[in-house]
């Protein structure tokens, strides 16, 4: 009897072992597939992509943000179960994928579904799988010089490299050269739902820029081009103790010119009513209230972990020290990657206008298969894609920050100036949109040329300021021996200066007489002989 509840035993946890062998799999699967929300696009990768594919696929989906699409993004695998529930999908640079892919692809493709290939090796697997092998060209080269031009612009040519390249034969729709031993060939073209970019190295700013310009008229659901959206200037990290005039020197040239422009400022949390803080906000509400705008830089984030929290703190902080001194900032600006985030989204979603720089923070990715950020509607101002030394932006798909550096040069800074304003993208106010944010204690909203904080409407007229003459800096013991040991040093340094020089002239003079007594004396003695 014992024997037998034994085996019955073993065979029932034999069962279950191989249960959950076939179907933990599944559950698996399903639960990631379940994370592939519905939106405006899906983006396919290779399954077991690496980083340097992942951070590629962020670029594409943060310009795509930009451009108010929600999408959402993942590997073959993950994405294949998902096709059907959108009308749009971006297959980048596919080599890895299950078996049944193309079959997927393929009923994808029959329910007038649009398909974007971004590569050569899975529109290839593709055509030969659904007996359209006579449909393409295939040359076996690896080295490629494309050709472009953006609306209103030059010529823009580069260099690429893939292990091949495919190009359709039929096509209703071409745009760009590629050129490949020695014949050219279409850069992006398009036959009936499908649409084909031959390379895909988006890490190079020529080839994203196309991407941009060709993904958006690929959604773009008229005739004709796509609307034209406007770029920004700005100067960009400002720090309030920079130097005042270079700041005052290049607002002048804006404001004279009639060009808008942004500043970009970096936070402050104590010493808001220093006299230098006073003279650099000064600056500010002359611009503000000719043509400029101001919006505040994130603070740098160095925390491990990031804590919203803190950061939504220090932020309150900065923008009550800039209110004060009748400076309102209208926006945030992030570095790109707190798109993925959920902490860093939680703290833009105080925030109606978000400008993005083009640097990352010091955070991770927590944030999968979807712009989770698109949910919350933000006026978008994405960095510009530099395509030469001005960094003016090309791309019209999406609005555009251009950057200026105070550490530039005045004659470069003007250059670049010069450029955004002869660019065929214009050059448009933050004043022309509305903003508003809120944090704890602070509403701030702007609308029909009105800014109301915290119920009282702000006068944005400028107004010079008036400096104390002995302004009380309330220094404790400490602060004050160490200004006066500061000053009692730099009188140290001015008196072993002026004592150098005299003992130094003391030196030459003695030397003087001596070589006039030395040869001299010695001729007289001569003459006396």
């Amino acid at each position: 009897m014992n024997f037998n509840m034994m085996c019955r035993r073993r065979i029932v946890c034999i069962a279950m072992f191989l249960i959950s062998m076939f179907v933990c799999p599944l559950l698996s699967w399903a639960s990631e597939s379940k994370q592939i929300e519905k939106g405006d696009i899906l983006i396919i990768y290779s399954d077991g992509s690496d980083e340097s594919t992942l951070t590629l696929v962020n670029d594409m989906v943060e310009v795509l943000t930009y451009q108010s699409f929600k999408v959402s993004y993942g590997t073959a695998s993950e994405c294949m179960e998902n096709m059907n529930e959108f009308s749009y999908i971006i297959c980048y640079d596919l080599t890895m994928y299950p078996k049944e892919f193309t079959s997927k692809l393929k009923k994808f493709e029959d329910n007038a579904g649009h398909l974007f290939f971004v590569g050569n090796q899975l529109l290839k697997d593709y055509l030969d799988h659904t007996q359209r092998s006579e449909a393409y060209d295939l040359i076996h080269r690896t080295t490629g010089k494309i050709r472009y031009t953006f609306d209103g612009s030059t010529d823009w040519t580069g260099i690429v490299k893939e292990d091949y390249y495919l190009f359709l034969k039929a096509i209703g729709y071409q745009n760009g050269s590629l050129r490949v031993s020695e014949k050219n060939n279409y850069l992006c073209a398009r036959e009936g739902t499908l649409t084909h970019l031959p390379v895909t190295d988006l890490s190079n700013p020529l080839v994203k820029a196309i991407f941009i310009k060709e993904v958006a008229q690929w959604k773009w659901p008229f005739n004709g081009s796509p609307n034209i959206f406007p770029q920004y200037i700005v100067i960009d990290k400002v720090y309030p103790y920079e130097d005042p005039q270079k700041l005052m020197e290049v607002v002048t040239i804006l404001v004279k010119g009639k060009t808008p422009f942004v500043i970009s400022v970096m936070p402050i949390y104590v010493n808001g009513n220093y006299p230098a803080m006073t003279r650099f906000c000064e600056i500010l509400r002359y611009a503000q209230a000719n043509g400029g705008s101001v919006i505040i830089n994130a603070p740098i984030d160095q925390m491990n972990p990031f804590d919203k929290d803190v950061m939504l703190d220090y932020l309150a902080q900065a923008l009550k020290i800039y209110n004060k001194q009748g400076v309102y900032p209208l926006a945030l600006e992030v570095p790109g990657n707190w798109l993925f985030s959920e902490d860093t989204i939680e703290v833009m979603r105080h925030f109606k206008t978000i400008f993005t720089s083009g640097e990352d923070g010091y955070l991770k990715q927590s944030i999968r298969n979807t712009n989770e950020v698109y949910k919350d509607g933000h006026q978008w101002i994405g960095s510009s894609i530099a395509l030469d030394d001005f960094g003016t932006s090309y791309v019209s798909a999406y609005s555009t920050a251009v950057p200026i550096s105070l550490n530039a040069d005045k004659a470069e800074i003007i250059k670049q100036v010069n450029a955004c304003r002869s660019s065929f993208i214009p050059l448009k106010s933050l004043w022309d949109m509305d903003h508003s944010y809120w944090l704890e204690k602070d509403l701030m909203t702007y609308q029909n040329q009105s800014l109301v904080l915290n119920g009282k409407k702000k006068d944005l007229n400028f107004i010079p300021s008036v400096y104390t003459e002995k302004f009380n800096y309330q220094r404790n013991v400490l602060q004050r021996f160490s200004k006066d040991l500061t000053t009692q040093n730099r009188m140290l340094i001015y008196m072993v200066g002026i004592t150098s020089l005299v003992f130094l002239f003391f030196i030459f003079v003695a030397r003087y007489n001596n070589r006039r007594n030395y040869f001299f004396g010695h001729r007289e003695d001569d003459h006396d002989k």
